[in-house]
């Protein structure tokens, strides 16, 4: 386990690390390192509603219209709070609208993990928790496994660059935390889901330069993390 002062970083973050300008970068690894609580479940009922929705095989949709029924009851006192119900409420629109692009090529979906491992790159605890895993079968009859990852953010969506360093990351994660005996990785359920941008990335199929590059952005992460203070 990382200990309070190790560098760290979610997957979706460092994507985005990697195609910022420094200042930008600072302020990514600030969050990261001195995070506020809100910040971290600002997209909850969304996130759980939307997961439990793709891990019935996108077939119960009543998550959806649960999650917004509640949220629209809410009455909060909070400008900050209304912001993040209606941020809530616009994901789950969004993820209907565009339901119909979501593929699971086949597999079977179930919820992943709440606090799963982390990946260690570099020294740098890289946050994972793919909202989904996916369990298939492979053409040969091989038993396939992979991860879907959503992202939410309407101010930092991702682009088909920044989306493919998840997707090998994903595809990672799956070989070092996923497979068992001789499952393989399922790379075609590696994708991303980003409701910011209303799209669907799917899972790239070459990650060796990808991982070349997260791992020298990792050594850039480790090097800055003891330079970047809280009130900066």
């Amino acid at each position: 386990m990382a200990k309070d002062n190790s560098p760290r970083i979610s997957v979706n973050k460092l994507a985005e690390f990697m195609g910022s300008k420094a200042g930008r970068q600072r302020q990514i690894l600030r969050d990261q390192k001195f995070p506020e609580d809100f910040k971290g479940m600002f997209y909850r009922e969304a996130s759980e509603a939307i997961a439990r929705c793709i891990a019935s095989n996108l077939e119960d949709t009543t998550h959806l219209t649960s999650a917004t029924k509640l949220l629209n009851q809410m009455n909060p006192d909070k400008i900050g709070t209304a912001r993040r119900i209606n941020s809530n409420i616009d994901a789950i629109e969004s993820f209907e609208a565009m339901i119909d692009k979501v593929s699971l090529h086949g597999a079977d979906a179930e919820l992943g993990e709440h606090r799963p491992e982390k990946l260690s790159i570099h020294g740098v605890e890289v946050s994972m928790r793919p909202e989904i895993i996916l369990r298939g079968k492979g053409k040969a009859g091989k038993e396939m496994v992979g991860a879907l990852k959503l992202h939410f953010s309407k101010a930092f969506p991702l682009d088909a660059d920044s989306a493919g360093y998840v997707s090998a990351l994903l595809q990672r994660y799956s070989e070092e935390k996923l497979i068992e005996n001789d499952q393989l990785v399922g790379a075609a359920y590696c994708g991303v889901v980003d409701l910011g941008s209303k799209a669907v990335y799917p899972a790239v199929k070459s990650i060796a330069q990808r991982m070349k590059d997260i791992e020298a952005a990792c050594q850039n992460v480790a090097g800055l993390w003891p330079t970047i203070k809280i009130n900066d």
